[in-house]
């Protein structure tokens, strides 16, 4: 019973990620989706929140159905809008 269990919160989990990722309609906002999936729930309140990543651009892009140039313009965007730093 415990593994249904297990298995249905892994299957309402991917669910809910791939019907939040259809329904948005733009590229930033399909982005912006992923990048905040990535964040920790513990640190909704933090000041600043790191993430770590080892997905490139290219993988960021298909991930959200988006040439791997998108994903960098969109980056770099909000980079310049200061609402992310970029390391590495």
């Amino acid at each position: 019973m415990r593994s249904a269990w297990a298995l249905s919160g892994e299957f309402r989990s991917a669910y809910r990620d791939l019907h939040d990722l259809i329904l948005a309609r733009s590229s930033a906002g399909k982005l912006a989706k992923v990048l905040h999936s990535w964040t920790p729930t513990s640190a909704a309140s933090a000041k600043e929140i790191r993430v770590r990543s080892g997905l490139t651009h290219e993988e960021m892009a298909q991930m959200i159905g988006a040439s791997r140039e998108r994903v960098t313009r969109l980056l770099s965007d909000l980079r310049k809008k200061q609402l992310i730093r970029l390391e590495g």
